[in-house]
């Protein structure tokens, strides 16, 4: 990012002119939340520069009357380089200058200005600065430019350490916060909803387990106060406005459709829970691959309390019924640690011929799911992995040192993959979950069987125990 140009970092100066007083000019500064403006002359000609430090030392510090003329405290004769310059020699030259701003003289004469701040900012742009933005952005645009620096701010965080845990927990709260301000700058649109509604997120945004960009997955449940003829406009305005705006964002349309834009997942609360009853009651194959995304499931927006109601309806209904579990465990199975009888790591070939393991599909998943069942089973209400296992631990129903190792294992496969992300953002290929055997060092390999290992024996020893009426 700081090999760029300034082009890509100069943003349009305020200006003002040298006779404007002081507290004019804060107050400008203040409006726009500009760090400095520009000094015209009346011909249009610079002659310096204020920045709010300058307003502190020069003026506030000093005890300079308010009415005093900007010109005053400016600094004369202020550093201007060339949009060409790459952001890390403006750092450089600001750093032996001692100076915190720079202006930019851009292709049609005028000036740009730029901050060392911007310039660190956009180099080291982590997720709390992200999530800021992102609760002010002016429209989807923003919000799409914005959610570019998901790719570089997973491999910040993957360089420096941070555990998987987090990185997917930071990820998730980018993902949750842009559904928020879609549906803020929605209502801004269309106007305030005619009944109260909870938008819900589900699959690995409702875990907080995301990865860089995933597909989309969520719902809307409406007050049963909602009449389609009166209401439905509405809310369908609002999620086709959210979908668009989360592709836009690199949130890609739901293959199987399941996103409030779709009037099947957007309804009102009596009709969810009879979509629950049905789910638990008299299970079928669908509504298996239907639990695997509603039952991890959060509120993102709006009146909470719909949701907290059906939640605890439906966990009542999983922990009631044992053909329920039972099923669910055995469409568990479908996914399994990567080994084979005698332990050793069982791999694929990608379409180059080159040995991998799928770390979604093969490694996390078979967590994911052995944590639903449990949970469920308990009428546990955290949705999160960690959460559940942990919640399991303090409930009983599951020994304390086996959901240790397990939270090992879950993090070490964890960090592979995103590790793997990674390499593959810098590569400029598009991050998958399909790690090369081949780049693994022996010893990352062993931490990888001795993780599997620890899933498949908790898994068998789910499998025994539903089956068996456990």
């Amino acid at each position: 990012m700081l090999h760029a140009h300034l082009t890509e970092f100069a943003c349009p100066a305020l200006t003002v002119a040298g006779n404007d007083t002081i507290r004019t000019v804060a107050a400008r500064m203040t409006q726009v939340a500009s760090r400095a403006a520009l000094v015209l002359d009346a011909s249009g000609n610079l002659q310096g520069v204020v920045t709010d430090m300058d307003l502190r030392t020069r003026a506030l510090a000093a005890g300079l009357d308010p009415a005093t003329p900007v010109g005053e405290i400016m600094t004369h004769q202020p550093l201007v380089v060339a949009a060409s310059e790459t952001a890390s020699d403006a750092l450089l030259l600001m750093a032996r200058r001692n100076i915190r701003h720079i202006l930019v003289r851009l292709a049609d004469g005028s000036f740009g200005i730029v901050s060392a701040f911007d310039l660190l900012r956009q180099y080291d742009y982590n997720a709390a600065w992200l999530i800021g933005d992102i609760h002010v952005a002016a429209d989807v645009a923003t919000l799409s430019r914005l959610s570019q620096h998901l790719p570089p701010a997973l491999v910040r965080m993957v360089q420096n350490g941070t555990p998987a845990r987090d990185i997917a927990h930071s990820l998730s709260l980018v993902g949750q916060e842009i559904v928020h301000r879609l549906l803020t700058l929605a209502e801004n649109r269309f106007g305030a909803p005619p009944i109260p509604y909870a938008f819900i997120v589900a699959g690995s945004m409702g875990r907080h387990e995301q990865t860089i960009h995933t597909d989309q997955d969520n719902a809307m449940i409406l007050d049963d106060s909602f009449v389609a003829e009166l209401h439905d406009g509405y809310f369908q305005q609002v999620a086709h406005f959210v979908s668009d705006g989360l592709a836009a964002c690199g949130y890609v349309y739901c293959p199987g459709n399941i996103m409030a834009s779709n009037p099947q997942w957007r309804q009102p609360l009596h009709v969810w829970r009879e979509y629950f009853r049905q789910w638990i009651d008299t299970p079928e194959p669908q509504a298996l691959v239907n639990a695997t995304i509603f039952f991890d499931l959060r509120c993102t927006y709006g009146d909470d309390g719909l949701w907290l109601r059906l939640r605890d309806d439906l966990l009542g209904r999983t922990r009631a019924s044992s053909l329920f579990q039972r099923l669910l465990v055995d469409n568990a199975q479908t996914f399994q640690p990567p080994l084979n009888f005698w332990g050793g790591l069982v791999s694929e070939r990608n379409t180059v011929g080159e040995k991998i393991i799928d770390l979604k599909k093969r490694g996390v998943v078979p967590v994911i799911d052995l944590a639903r069942v449990y949970a469920l089973a308990h009428g546990l209400p955290p949705v999160n992995t960690v959460e559940r296992l942990q919640a399991l631990a303090e409930a009983g129903a599951l020994n304390r040192a086996d959901v240790g190792e397990l939270l090992e294992a879950l993090e070490v496969i964890s960090r592979l993959r995103l590790q793997h992300q990674a390499r593959q953002v810098l590569a400029g290929v598009k991050p998958d979950n399909a790690l090369p055997l081949a780049s693994l060092s022996a010893l990352e390999r062993n931490h990888l069987k001795g993780a599997c290992k620890v899933v498949a024996r908790l898994q068998q020893g789910m499998f025994r125990a539903y089956r068996s009426g456990g």
